[in-house]
């Protein structure tokens, strides 16, 4: 009888063990979904601010400026003679717009298939009463509702496993969230008070647990 009990005893050990491991999750920040190759040595780092500030400006005046014309001119023509200028600190901006595009785009393809646990903040895709089954995580407040969405590979399509899915209390939730993470390229639709936007998404999780976020 005493060896039974100890025999049954060592197989209810073992059960918690093996379930203890299999609850474990891998912490995520979110630049762990940016491969970690791209974080070379920041081409910035030796400048002024004043120089790093005329590079983020022509960036963002290239980025959003339409084709040249004669309404464009004007800007263009600011952004001709900056580009000279950046070159003689060895700042190159067409490179640097590549490595942007590039470090946007990119997906940690390691990450497939783990179980990780993440921050962020929840932004429902549908909701029944105060109740959410999918969501979008994203790294900050206002995520493509007030401000243009993050780049792909900072936003997470979550579904929740549990039926009853999780109570929201207010937009943009801070949570943390555990589950499997996969690759998947996808676009999924938000929609807003003025219509839907289709949101560009590079993750996409099983949600095992939902938690209020707690640091």
């Amino acid at each position: 009888m005493k060896k039974y009990i100890q025999i049954l005893f060592i197989i209810v050990c073992t059960l918690f063990y093996f379930q203890a491991i299999g609850e474990q999750f891998r912490q995520l920040s979110w630049n762990d979904l940016v491969p970690a190759h791209l974080y070379s040595e920041d081409p910035l780092v030796k400048l002024t601010e004043e120089q790093k500030n005329t590079v983020y400006w022509v960036i963002n005046t290239l980025d959003k400026l339409p084709e040249r014309g004669p309404e464009t001119e004007e800007y263009y023509k600011e952004v001709d003679e900056a580009i000279p200028e950046l070159k003689k600190y060895g700042i190159d901006i067409t490179e640097l717009m590549g490595k942007r595009k590039q470090f946007r785009t990119a997906i940690a393809e390691e990450l497939n298939g783990q179980r990780v646990r993440i921050p962020g903040y929840l932004l429902p895709l549908e909701m029944s009463d105060t109740k959410v089954k999918e969501f979008l995580l994203v790294p900050y407040i206002g995520a493509c509702i007030h401000v243009p969405p993050p780049p792909l590979n900072q936003i997470v399509y979550v579904n929740i496993i549990q039926k009853e899915g999780y109570r929201v209390k207010t937009m943009y939730e801070p949570v943390w969230v555990s589950g499997e993470i996969s690759v998947k390229s996808m676009v999924k639709d938000l929609y807003l008070v003025d219509g839907s936007t289709g949101v560009n998404i590079g993750y996409t999780m099983q949600a095992s647990q939902i938690e209020p976020y707690k640091k």
